[in-house]
């Protein structure tokens, strides 16, 4: 049975935050490609996605090139991230300079954890700092770090207070909300603490009223809605969401409108 979501979602206007797309070696799950991925979040309701390329993650200039490709490809529906890589700081902070002005281009995804690198390790420093004066929203990949996953220890949403910090100006979203466990529980504290933190629920976070959790603490407007996909299922967190005991208006909020006026971004 298909999910239509055009006539479920009419009243809201959605844009995924936390979209990935390209070839990964060890990524083998049905439906992933491209025009898969992107079909299934038009068939669920999603009006806007933002991108960040695999490639990109472990490249430098081949990544940032088939990100161009894929915003190319489905332009006027996804936007993208652009990504520091700490193991190649100037050549990073180099390309992000190049295309940061660009209309498709929203904001830069890091990812500590893939990268072997702690948020707080000097090799961020320079980009902290330009990311907070020119503006840019940073997407961070965020985790519990007692999982078997030892690489996660780089990616402790608690090791980003001293980054936000020193850089009170700096738009960061703590994307899956700080991962498994007691984690997404206390990632809420951070929220209260720092009003320039977001976070988004996306990948596989199947937490019974989390998204209540966080709406009764802190309210709705700095919380986002992503997916993951292809890692996860849009789906799901449509249907979590959808059925989370909230406000419409706090749907509309966690759908669309945090993310329009974050990112400047239209939804429809």
């Amino acid at each position: 049975m298909k999910f239509n979501g055009n006539k479920i979602l009419k009243n809201y206007a959605i844009i995924d935050s936390h979209v990935h797309l390209g070839y990964l070696a060890n990524l083998n799950m049905p439906s992933n490609s491209e025009d898969d991925i992107i079909n299934l979040l038009k068939d669920c309701g999603v009006k806007k996605a933002i991108c960040a390329h695999h490639a990109a993650l472990s490249t430098v200039e081949f990544g940032t090139g088939k990100l161009f490709e894929s915003l190319s490809r489905y332009k006027g529906f996804l936007y993208g991230y652009l990504v520091f890589n700490p193991n190649f700081a100037e050549k990073s902070l180099d390309t992000i300079r190049k295309y940061m002005g660009r209309e498709e281009i929203v904001g830069v995804k890091i990812h500590p954890a893939w990268h072997l690198c702690y948020p707080d390790d000097s090799r961020y420093d320079k980009f902290w700092k330009f990311a907070e004066e020119e503006n840019i929203v940073v997407l961070t990949h965020s985790w519990n770090p007692d999982v078997p996953n030892k690489a996660q220890k780089f990616s402790d949403p608690f090791l980003f207070e001293s980054v936000v910090k020193k850089y009170p100006d700096l738009k960061l979203i703590l994307a899956h909300a700080g991962g498994r466990g007691e984690y997404l529980y206390k990632v809420v504290d951070l929220l209260k603490k720092y009003q320039n933190l977001y976070v988004d629920f996306a990948g596989d976070l199947f937490e019974p009223c989390i998204i209540e959790r966080y709406v009764n603490s802190v309210g709705s407007e700095r919380l986002l809605f992503g997916t993951d996909m292809p890692w996860a299922d849009v789906r799901y967190h449509v249907t979590n969401v959808l059925n989370s005991d909230i406000t419409s208006k706090d749907k509309k909020n966690i759908f669309g409108l945090n993310a329009s006026r974050l990112f400047s971004i239209k939804a429809i």
